[in-house]
């Protein structure tokens, strides 16, 4: 009897056995078989969850980016909660998109808006838009516009050292003939010829190609003009335009001949 119970017992473990590897073989064979769809599946998820944080970042950049073009046509900024609804604008897009460098570029502008306006404390805004500056850099070395904006920086900070002298360096080889950079060397130089500034001579040999190319970018004409009327430099530059370019001083600055 005894035998019988115990030779049952094996026949019914092995029946569990073989069901066992029978479901394990069946699951195997099910997962080499749908491997690749659900691999595929959960790329197709992710890109589809990527697109959409993109998109909605692309969203908030045009949102902030469109707030600072206003200002910088108005050469101000408007109020308060302007300020507050381009600072959070662009502090999700780059919160969506942290290795998008025109997101963290936009966001060390409005930093910068914020210590203009004072809406920011000007010295811990400073510092913060240049950390988000170079950090751009970082993830774009060769665009212009941000070595640009870190020399504007260092200017707004009053800090005239080796560090801006490879900032003015960065932006004119990168950006030879970009408007920005024009604005750049032509405001800063005039300020500091104007208040005979010693470090205007890290400026001097760019300063009249600058102004030239600046007045013929209609993207930088505006502020260029603006900037000689500031200063109160149009003789200097008549002066300085005879030598070098003679259509802007004859026919846009209107120079009296001497």
């Amino acid at each position: 009897m005894r035998t019988n119970i115990v030779q049952t017992n094996i026949v019914q473990t092995n029946k569990v056995r073989t069901k066992l590897i029978q479901r394990i073989k069946y699951i195997l064979f099910m997962y080499r078989k749908y491997r690749f769809a659900c691999a595929f599946g959960f790329i197709g998820l992710l890109g589809l969850y990527n697109a959409t944080n993109y998109g909605l970042a692309s969203l908030h950049f045009y949102s902030a980016q469109n707030a600072v073009s206003a200002w910088h046509a108005d050469n101000h900024l408007q109020n308060e909660a302007s300020y507050n609804i381009a600072a959070q604008s662009a502090y999700k897009a780059s919160n969506l998109h942290p290795a998008h460098p025109l997101y963290t570029d936009l966001s060390a502008q409005i930093y910068e808006w914020g210590a203009i306006g004072g809406y920011e404390d000007a010295s811990v805004a400073l510092a913060s838009s240049k950390d988000l500056y170079i950090k751009a850099a970082k993830m774009r070395p060769t665009w212009p516009v941000t070595y640009a904006s870190l020399a504007m920086n260092k200017w707004r900070s009053n800090e005239f050292d080796a560090e801006l002298i490879n900032y003015l360096t960065l932006a004119n080889k990168y950006g030879p003939k970009k408007a920005e950079v024009n604005i750049l060397f032509v405001e800063m130089g005039l300020a500091l010829y104007q208040s005979n500034k010693p470090f205007y001579v890290e400026l001097r040999p760019y300063i009249k190609q600058r102004i030239s190319q600046g007045i013929h970018n209609s993207q930088s004409q505006t502020r260029v003009l603006a900037a000689i009327e500031h200063y109160a430099a149009k003789r200097t530059v008549c002066r300085w335009m005879r030598e070098s370019d003679a259509a802007v001083s004859n026919r846009i600055l209107k120079c009296v001949k001497s």
